[in-house]
């Protein structure tokens, strides 16, 4: 089913963290006469397994489920059920009901989009996309030919019961001969007959078929090369909107890369009309943009850690502490510029780790709102002593712990006189105090948005004290080394 991840890739943005979610009503016709509005209904019944309704509404029709999908997540996603009228579709049938869902979704799009330069004339012809064609009443079947043999049979059983009674026994055995080959004779006639019809239009529809092939042939190179050139027009415009981006809006200006990059690689303009949808118009919807976005983050639990005696730095209360939920927003030594626009870029010696399901939605003063859902703790990443704890203008609250040598670290840093870790952002001051000790995966604070900084998260650090290191804290001197440098293999 070439079009499902494409399909699934756009349910799960739509949905995000949402449970539910239903589309922009969008005008469509039913049977080409009736004015209806169309609408997608999407609910995660768990993590793997979605179910989807196509709806379609009219003053006179009401409301009529078009479509419903099951779509089930194993190594990849797929569609494992589809009814259309509450009536399964056969499996061979299922790639063009999803051609046909993609086309609406890109509707959808446009309409959410509102104005564009790919999204005039796609809801110019929603009409037609979005039109649905009723099947005809159950009551037609009934007077339908099966109907009138029916009949026929009950009024030759007539005649014959009459026949019977009539001429008795011997004059019912003649009638019922009589009738049975002419029946016969009438079906073999009829079979011939079907069968130099068919052979006919099988040869008429090959004969037509290549005909439509080469012709199509020919119409999707020219598509081709449309899509290409419209791709990249498209790549070049974003990319342009970016450059004109002061350097006040750094968060924009990279959201704008990215998703010109992701145009880029578009396969086709359903991609494109999302990508162009998630142009963020607010700096602080492209900050969160940034840190919620599943091509440009990474998440938490796919790293492992400097050393394998350490834990994850960050955890929910209910929950086990394997990194799931947490994403790396900024990753250790990468180029970046000044996350709150006062220009320059410099290396990014830590990671930025965020709770996504923490950010609910931006309110009108830019701010991130929290709507119930937990901040997320910081836990000490190793057993060790609280050596420091403070505000910085720059970290806000932070909180550095020093940790005993093990054979892991000496093996891999032998000049290695200790090893730290410091944790920046929290919420509230450290309750902890210099010279407590503190245990592995002990809550130490709350994941906050003190200091410089663009959004709650927390700012990780592991430090290995040298006498060559070239920064200086209350321990000694000290390197900064990563602390995820490497991707759990993939079973």
């Amino acid at each position: 089913m070439k079009n499902i991840a494409t399909i699934s890739r756009i349910f799960l943005d739509w949905l995000g963290d949402n449970e539910s979610y239903r589309s922009k009503p969008v005008r469509c016709s039913i049977d080409g006469v009736s004015p209806g509005v169309y609408v997608i209904n999407i609910i995660k019944l768990n993590s793997s397994v979605l179910y989807v309704q196509e709806i379609v509404s009219s003053e006179l029709r009401g409301q009529i489920i078009y479509r419903a999908w099951t779509l089930e997540k194993g190594k990849t996603w797929k569609i494992t059920e589809l009814e259309k009228y509450e009536t399964p579709v056969a499996y061979y049938k299922i790639d063009k009901e999803a051609d046909d869902l993609l086309n609406r979704i890109e509707v959808i799009l446009a309409a959410q989009i509102d104005k564009g330069t790919y999204s005039t004339e796609t809801l110019e012809n929603a009409d037609d996309i979005l039109s649905i064609k009723l099947p005809q009443d159950s009551e037609l079947n009934r007077n339908g030919p099966f109907h009138k043999l029916n009949l026929l049979f009950y009024r030759y059983f007539a005649v014959i019961i009459a026949g019977i009674l009539a001429i008795g026994i011997l004059g019912l055995v003649f009638v019922y001969t009589t009738h049975i080959y002419t029946f016969k004779r009438k079906v073999e006639i009829s079979m011939d007959t079907y069968s130099k019809n068919v052979d006919i239009r099988t040869k008429e529809f090959f004969h037509d078929t290549e005909k439509q092939i080469s012709l199509l042939v020919d119409k999707l190179k020219q598509s081709q090369e449309s899509f290409d050139f419209d791709r990249k027009n498209a790549y070049v415009n974003i990319l342009r909107m970016s450059e004109e981006l002061t350097k006040y809006f750094p968060a924009r200006k990279k959201a704008y890369r990215l998703i010109a990059r992701n145009i880029l690689q578009a396969a086709n303009y359903s991609e494109i009309l999302y990508e162009i949808s998630r142009l963020p118009t607010e700096e602080y919807q492209a900050r969160i943009f940034l840190a919620t976005d599943r091509k440009t983050v990474t998440p938490l639990a796919d790293w492992s850690p400097a050393f394998a005696s350490m834990v994850y730095p960050v955890k929910l209360n209910t929950e086990k502490n394997d990194g799931r939920g947490f994403r790396i927003t900024d990753g250790y030594m990468s180029i970046r510029e000044n996350p709150l626009g006062s220009g320059g870029a410099s290396p990014h010696y830590a990671v930025d780790i965020i709770n996504v399901s923490n950010i609910a939605y931006v309110d009108n003063a830019g701010l991130i709102v929290r709507e119930g859902n937990p901040p997320g703790n910081i836990v000490a990443a190793a057993s060790g002593i609280v050596m420091d704890k403070g505000w910085d203008n720059r970290y806000g609250n932070y909180i550095l712990i020093k940790h005993k040598l093990t054979r892991e670290v000496t093996r891999k840093y032998p000049k290695a006189t200790a090893w730290g870790t410091y944790y920046a952002h929290m919420k509230y001051p450290a309750k902890l105090k210099p010279g407590e000790l503190v245990q592995q995966n002990e809550v130490i604070g709350l994941i906050g948005n003190t200091g410089h900084s663009t959004g709650p998260h927390l700012h990780f650090e592991v430090h290995i004290y040298e006498k060559t290191g070239i920064y200086t804290d209350v321990i000694g001197r000290f390197d900064k080394i990563n602390p995820f440098p490497g991707i759990h293999p993939k079973n």
